[in-house]
């Protein structure tokens, strides 16, 4: 005889949450036949790269050190803390290794971190968009009245990957909206301090700073795009929220390659005249810049315009990427081309046995007389820096809004999973959690669940339902559960937790 279930549901699942801020759901107006994801992913890409912040440097996508150290030091008297008014402090975060960021560091790579600024949870640039990040990075960015985010590392150059998948999963709506500003140092700590990064460009000779040595060809001749190619299949994730699409897509590209970028010269794994041919070379600078000189062979897409759609809501430019051959992607220095880089790998605009990467310090690193080099003269400062583990410098306060979502948990499906299940006495039950609300909660978790009749949850608790929820958008997590014989039903109330956008935790019942 067959067992007969009868699951009795009572259920309070309701969270007051404080947020007065709405996700936008962006999404191609005309996706990819079969792949909606793809077009979730390249429009955000392309809204943050077309993004205008009030404070970064014109016409670029970084802030320079003079302009933040203005915004940190407001009493002009040379240092951070007393004195200064915090109320337009940018959030400044910090993606170098620990050590670095502490002060702690014998090679001399690191004497301490810009007062204020805080680390990614991790130290790794690589995890800017996991979910304990993301949820640091909203306490912190609640506290701050400027909605700007300033990321900082060694030189200015991996910041601007780690810049792209925050910026990118902020344009889907993961702080709200309006998304907060997020750029990158100019230079990073390298240009904030000298003592804090003596050796960080001292990478081709130890103890020297002779990168930009080498005279590789360049020329005029322009190259024709080929044609478009076919849209690769984005299936990285169930969920149907646009910051989580977004996110998980940039979070695989973070760690998609290790190093993201390729060095010019002659050794093992760099490139130079005699083997660039053996890659697909893409220029994202300017079409003046291109056409004033470019690396042998190279196309040229304006980064601006990399992930836009034409005419027709096609990517065009994406598609018309030859990724028969691994790609390498430059700019006058590294900062846009790394940005570049993380966006076609989120999207699978990649040769299929290797990532893409970018080229080491840019154009300038190719052949000295062209792209952007770092000026000691004029770009090094000797700005302050603190060292230890907590941020230094200002306490800064802010108040979270107060309106509220409401997150709700649907009548149940039960079922048996498969036969082993049935033989086993362990029934699935899809639990649908939705949010009728206007306003975003965030690390949606069920985690207990206390029910009748000896029945027992099978399913490791917590069980992680969503990272985001926008209103009106849903989510489902199956919950197994341990059924004895003889069982024909019972009752259960599920316990569950969230998180608002200040990362204060909320639990029920």
């Amino acid at each position: 005889m067959g067992k007969q279930l009868r699951l009795i549901c009572l259920v309070m699942f309701a969270f007051s949450l404080a947020t007065t801020l709405c996700l936008v759901a962006t999404s191609s107006a005309a996706p990819p036949p079969g792949d909606a994801q793809f077009g979730i992913i390249a429009d955000n890409s392309n809204a943050f790269l077309n993004s205008a912040p009030a404070v970064n440097v014109p016409g670029t996508n970084y802030m320079d050190t003079t302009t933040l150290m203005a915004l940190l030091d407001d009493n002009n008297d040379g240092t951070i803390g007393p004195g200064d008014d915090p109320t337009n402090d940018p959030l400044v975060i910090d993606v170098r290794a620990a050590d670095a960021y502490t002060g702690t560091n014998t090679a001399g790579m690191g004497a301490g971190h810009i007062p204020g600024a805080i680390p990614v949870t991790t130290y790794k640039y690589q995890d800017i968009v996991k979910p304990a990040n993301l949820e640091y990075i909203r306490s912190e960015l609640a506290k701050h009245q400027n909605k700007t985010i300033v990321l900082a590392c060694y030189s200015g150059h991996t910041d601007k990957l780690a810049e792209m998948a925050l910026g990118a999963v902020a344009q889907a709506g993961y702080f709200g909206t309006p998304a907060p500003v997020i750029t990158a140092l100019k230079w990073g700590n390298l240009g904030w301090n000298s003592a804090a990064e003596p050796s960080v460009l001292a990478e081709v000779t130890p103890g020297t700073k002779d990168i930009y040595v080498h005279t590789y060809g360049m020329e005029t001749t322009p190259h024709p795009l080929p044609a478009p190619g076919a849209y690769p299949v984005i299936n990285n994730t169930t969920s149907t929220e646009p910051a989580e699409i977004t996110r998980v897509a940039d979070n695989l590209s973070e760690s998609a390659t290790s190093p993201p970028f390729i060095f010019p010269g002659t050794g093992t794994g760099q490139v130079n005249d005699s083997n660039i041919g053996n890659y697909t070379v893409v220029d994202v600078r300017s079409a003046a810049e291109y056409a004033a000189g470019h690396i042998t062979g190279a196309v040229n897409i304006p980064y601006q315009q990399l992930f836009a759609k034409d005419g027709a809501g096609d990517y065009t430019n994406l598609l018309s990427i030859d990724t028969s051959k691994p790609v390498i992607v430059y700019a006058n220095g590294q900062q846009e081309s790394n940005a570049a880089v993380i966006g076609l790998n989120a999207l699978g605009i990649r040769n299929a046995g290797a990532p893409d990467k970018g080229l080491r310090y840019g154009l300038a690193a190719w052949n000295n007389g062209y792209g952007m080099e770092f000026n000691a003269n004029t770009e090094e400062h000797n700005y302050p820096v603190v060292t230890g583990s907590a941020p230094g410098g200002l306490t800064y306060s802010g108040q979270c809004p107060s309106s509220k979502p409401s997150l709700n948990l649907s009548a149940p499906s039960p079922y048996w999973g498969t036969v082993s299940d049935y033989n086993a006495g362990l029934l699935s039950v899809d639990w649908t959690i939705s949010n009728s609300g206007s306003g975003i909660g965030y690390d949606i978790n069920i985690t207990g669940s206390i029910n009748t009749n000896g029945v027992t949850v099978a399913s490791a608790l917590p069980l992680t339902v969503a990272n985001i929820m926008s209103p009106g958008g849903s989510a489902t997590a199956t919950v197994k559960y341990n059924v004895p014989a003889g069982v024909g039903g019972w009752h259960t109330i599920m316990a569950g937790s969230a998180t608002d956008i200040c990362g204060t935790s909320y639990t029920l019942p």
